[in-house]
């Protein structure tokens, strides 16, 4: 690990609060963005806590409510859900930093980074298990790592971005950053709504032999249209269903919960995709508007 660094961190969700909490546990100078007054009082009372193996850390963390204007860091990480990323584009616009990373599911979040003035942008998905059960608590249900690539920028900023690997919190450069992209897409695309519309834990999708044949219709579908290998992301596919089968997606706990989820920039990324490219995806059809229609129930 390379010397301490100032990291600036938008977005209290589950992603947010626990790459904040591993930094901060090795040893960098963090600061953590929130949207709202409330979360960023409740962070500076009470620190954020990380619960790993039934384990409780506590971590003196600062945080402020997400201003149009902020200081500069030696990297800015954005944690925030696609559909938010709007909501914070002239915070990014006025940004003068030269490093930024963005850990959003789904790809409809590319061209907004394409257009940012930022020199050096990194692009990465977050394989790890999170799970925020309050305003300053989250558990790591499950260990992973960052994979990430450089969509532009020199070759100092991925080094720079390399040194932030740790044994427990692991972050890997990859060549071809749209490949991880596409790949977590399609994971998403598949896991995220079907253990929403059938309300079950991730393994279920491929372990009950009615979700099952379903489960493959919508992999076909959404790997043909991002053009990728059907055997061995469908290893890959059922591999993190099984190491996952006791979890609940986020997708499943957004509708639980009543909130808005991120199937646009899922399946309405990929339903998008297959219209440019003239592909006939009546399962796509299927799922995106059954999730749309449960967005709706619960809303």
């Amino acid at each position: 690990m390379e010397k301490s660094m100032k990291i600036g961190i938008i977005g209290g969700g589950a992603v947010g609060l626990l790459t904040a909490s591993y930094l901060y546990q090795n040893k960098h100078d963090v600061t953590l963005f929130t949207r709202t007054e409330d979360q960023a009082n409740q962070i500076n009372s009470l620190g954020v806590i990380l619960l790993v193996d039934d384990k409780k850390k506590q971590m003196c963390i600062t945080a402020n409510k997400l201003l149009p204007k902020i200081s500069t860091f030696d990297l800015l990480v954005v944690c925030v859900k696609q559909y938010h990323l709007n909501q914070i584009v002239n915070t990014l616009d006025q940004y003068e930093g030269e490093n930024i990373l963005f850990l959003q599911n789904g790809m409809s979040h590319i061209e907004i980074v394409k257009n940012l003035s930022i020199p050096n942008c990194l692009i990465g998905i977050v394989e790890h298990g999170a799970l925020k059960t309050s305003l300053n608590e989250v558990t790591h249900t499950g260990k992973g790592m960052i994979r990430f690539g450089q969509l532009k920028g020199n070759i100092d900023a991925l080094k720079r971005l390399s040194s932030l690997h740790t044994a427990e919190f692991p972050f890997k450069c990859q060549d071809d950053w749209e490949y991880i992209l596409k790949q977590k897409c399609l994971i998403n695309c598949v896991i995220n709504p079907l253990t929403s519309i059938f309300n079950v834990r991730n393994g279920e999708i491929i372990t009950n032999e009615y979700f099952k044949p379903i489960c493959k219709l919508l992999f076909n579908e959404v790997a043909t249209v991002l053009e990728l290998n059907r055997q061995n992301e469908w290893d890959k596919l059922v591999e993190i269903c099984e190491k996952t089968s006791e979890n609940y997606s986020s997708m499943n706990r957004d509708l639980f919960h009543g909130r808005q989820t991120e199937i646009e920039s899922m399946l309405g990324f990929v339903k998008k995709l297959a219209i440019d490219k003239k592909i006939n995806v009546p399962t796509i059809e299927l799922v995106y508007n059954s999730i749309k229609g449960l967005e709706k129930k619960k809303g």
